[in-house]
């Protein structure tokens, strides 16, 4: 054997086979690479891997009887036994060591990769082999103009070949969120299917050159590779959407869907005939994708040149409204203020289409917040019945049912139907982990979070998430600024941004740091109720109580009928010794629960009613104070303690009330242990509830801990500041010692 092995590398075959392993993995890369920007079919690509596994065996038999010589090919010589062979290594040995070596390490990595890149879903087929017959994405087209900034155009071309697709019952069609994850990604058609649970995909190019445009299109069935129907369009730009109706019409008799009247006359409505309207839309899209306040700006402002242009563009002015709603997450407009530019524009989309489903989804939204669930359930219900596959509907549905009804579990059933329709969607995977951290579920919400960064690292508020569970949950205060500090860097024009991290630092000690970002909240967004609250909540630790009335009364001229706002006046009467006053203004906020008979708690007020005990307790009505201290904790006993739907000490406030001292002291240790940090310095100095607790030593000594673990916490956030890690911090703050 030794012979044998030593007579191989005599005759090179050896360094044959690395150099050929090398080549030919290049020749693949090469070839796959060139057949995606040239549209060559996949099985192309597969007879050359066929050539280049048959031919290895073959040129190792080349090597063992022939040489290739600077005199040409000549036969190896046979080895004469007093010849010693030379065995060291030369430097083309070591070439193709090195050649070797990189090809196994880039094979390695995207194996890697590639298991690490597959979505977390469910509700979805696991591959595209167990995907229904009926489904398809519908891939970016690749922009092939010489100018970049068509990506936008041809981007759209997609968007509403997709569009129109997922009108049809028939047909399940992966959404827009997940199938452009896959832009300018190095992923064959395969791996594409598995990871969306789909069996076809489409994809194309696009070629704009003035008015001139060129469209190619296949559909490609990825169970066996084969393209089931492919179609080149050479027309006027003027024909585009000519082209996109051709284009779903040839995909759909491809897939044997039988459609319906309704269907039908929806696949060949077009939404403009106005090309800059088009335009216009398409930009709008794609900054609205973008998830900050600046961008969800400029998704407003080309929507409404979509409109502008064309007034009777239904989808354009969805946009107007879906961009506007937006703004209550990443924009300094308040509520009020948002519908009153969304409503106008959901009401003109459905004056233009009855039917259109992506209306109902915004329209939804209004009716939840003005209070109204079940017209806001209703609308959510005619969303998903004319547009099933639009996973808006079931996101915004599951929305209302966990903020206004406290419906957290059928949420998440929501969001998870939501997620089997687009499983790279950034807002729904989002609303997956608000889910979790609702239910208690925090190390799934983490870990949710964290991967929509890996989908989108720029994505802000996924940061945000993550701040929150440090801040409410673990009780690293600051890991959280850590984390915040890179929310506001994608995102520094977020009010909410500012007003957490002011509150934060109210946390850790530092109230010149929380009022500037507190302040800083109030100047991106003077008209919004939140930006109040975070006045108030440093007023309660550094203002006096004029100040603080005089926020709330800022509150209540921004909103006369807050019944939340009439509550912490009701409770400043009270602290200022004007009970009656502090009673009458309880009974118009909430008369419902100020009801004797039987006041309805629950999930939704139960921290409210913990509120008006106190007050009722100071004018002496113990009797009523008890019930709603003892219906408060019955609904307590189904929730979380920690997170922001967590209960949070609110057990502590209702025994401290009803006078049970050492149990409220034995479960705010207990609270202390779990890792309850949330707004402690607030709760501990501030709230009314637990003033019974105050003078008693052991609630001394735990405020005293608290104490000393958060300066330790504000050093280390310190330090970061000052080794430039806090960048944030550092530009916006760097001088605070000096104001």
């Amino acid at each position: 054997m030794r012979e044998f092995l030593a007579e191989v590398r005599r005759r090179r075959v050896l360094r044959v086979a690395g150099l050929y392993v090398v080549a030919a993995w290049i020749i693949i890369q090469a070839a796959g690479e060139g057949f995606v920007a040239w549209q060559i079919p996949d099985e192309i690509l597969r007879f050359v891997w066929i050539f280049a596994v048959v031919g290895f065996p073959l040129t190792l038999i080349f090597s063992w009887y022939y040489d290739v010589t600077s005199d040409g090919i000549v036969r190896t010589p046979p080895a004469l036994a007093d010849h010693d062979f030379d065995a060291s290594l030369h430097m083309i040995d070591y070439a193709v060591l090195a050649g070797l070596l990189v090809v196994v390490t880039l094979i390695a990595y995207r194996l890697v990769t590639e298991i690490a890149d597959i979505p977390m879903q469910r509700n979805a087929p696991s591959s595209y082999a167990e995907a229904p017959e009926n489904s398809i994405a519908v891939l970016p087209f690749v922009n092939m103009s010489s100018d970049s900034g068509n990506d936008y155009f041809s981007d759209g071309i997609s968007e509403e070949l997709l569009t129109g697709l997922a009108q049809l019952s028939g047909l399940h069609v992966a959404a827009r969120t997940s199938t452009f994850y896959f832009k300018n990604k190095n992923k064959n058609i395969k791996q594409i299917a598995a990871q969306l649970g789909v069996r076809h995909i489409l994809e194309g190019s696009v070629r704009k050159s003035g008015n001139k445009i060129r469209i190619t299109a296949q559909l490609i069935d990825a169970a066996n590779g084969y393209h089931l129907w492919s179609q080149t369009y050479d027309r006027e730009l003027g024909d585009i959407f000519a082209i996109q109706d051709d284009i779903s019409g040839s995909v759909i008799q491809s897939l044997k869907i039988t459609l319906l009247g309704h269907d039908s006359d929806r696949l060949g409505r077009y939404r403009t005939e106005n090309l800059q309207a088009y335009d216009a839309y398409l930009v709008g899209r794609q900054h609205l994708a973008q998830g900050t306040s600046a961008a969800t700006l400029a998704a407003i402002a080309s929507f409404e040149e979509a409109v502008e242009l064309d007034g009777n563009y239904a989808l354009a002015h969805v946009g107007v409204a879906d961009a506007y709603l937006q703004l209550s997450v990443y924009g300094s407009l308040g509520q009020q203020e948002i519908i009153v530019h969304a409503e106008p524009a959901i009401s003109a989309a459905l004056e233009l289409d009855s039917e259109l489903g992506e209306a109902y989804a915004a329209l939804g939204l209004i009716h939840y917040w003005r209070g109204d669930p079940n017209a806001a359930e209703t609308a959510f219900k005619k969303a998903i019945e004319l547009n099933p596959g639009y996973p808006r509907s079931y996101l915004n549905y599951g929305v209302m049912l966990n903020w206004a009804l406290g419906k957290t579990d059928e949420a998440l059933d929501l969001h998870q139907t939501a997620l089997g329709l687009d499983p790279l969607s950034i807002p729904v995977n989002m609303a997956v982990a608000d889910d979790y951290q609702m239910l208690g579920r925090h190390d799934e919400a983490m870990t949710r979070s964290k991967r929509v960064i890996e989908i989108d690292p720029d994505f802000p508020r996924a940061y945000v998430l993550i701040a929150d569970l440090y801040w409410e949950v673990y009780g690293q205060l600051d890991d959280a600024v850590i984390w915040l500090d890179k929310a506001m860097q994608l995102d520094p024009g977020n009010p909410d941004h500012s007003r957490w991290m002011g509150m934060i630092f109210v946390d850790l000690g530092d109230n010149e740091a929380g009022a500037y970002w507190i302040h800083r909240a109030s100047e991106l967004a003077p008209d919004r109720f939140d930006s109040l609250w975070g006045e108030y909540y440093l007023q309660k630790h550094v203002g006096t109580p004029d100040e603080v009335r005089a926020v709330i009364a800022a509150m209540l001229q921004m909103s006369s009928q807050n019944s939340w706002a009439m509550l912490m006046l009701a409770e400043e009467d009270v602290l200022a010794g004007r009970i009656d006053a502090g009673l009458e203004k309880s009974r118009a906020a909430y008369p419902d629960l100020m009801e004797i008979a039987n006041p309805p708690v629950d999930k939704t007020n139960y921290g409210i009613a913990i509120d008006l005990a106190y007050i009722l307790i100071q004018a002496e009505q113990r009797e009523h104070a008890n019930v709603l201290l003892d219906r408060s904790l019955s609904v307590i006993e189904s929730k979380p303690r920690l997170g922001y739907n967590g209960y949070k000490i609110r057990d502590v406030e209702i025994h401290a009330l009803l006078g049970n001292k050492d149990e409220a002291l034995s479960i705010l240790r207990s609270a202390v242990n779990a890792g309850w940090r949330y707004s402690w310095r607030f709760q501990t100095k501030t709230n009314s509830n637990l003033e019974s607790l105050r003078s008693d030593s052991r609630f001394q000594i735990i405020v005293s801990e608290l104490e000393t673990e958060m300066a330790s916490q504000l050093a280390r956030v310190n330090q970061l500041k000052e080794d430039g890690e806090l960048p944030t911090l550092l530009e916006n703050t760097g001088d605070q010692d000096e104001t």
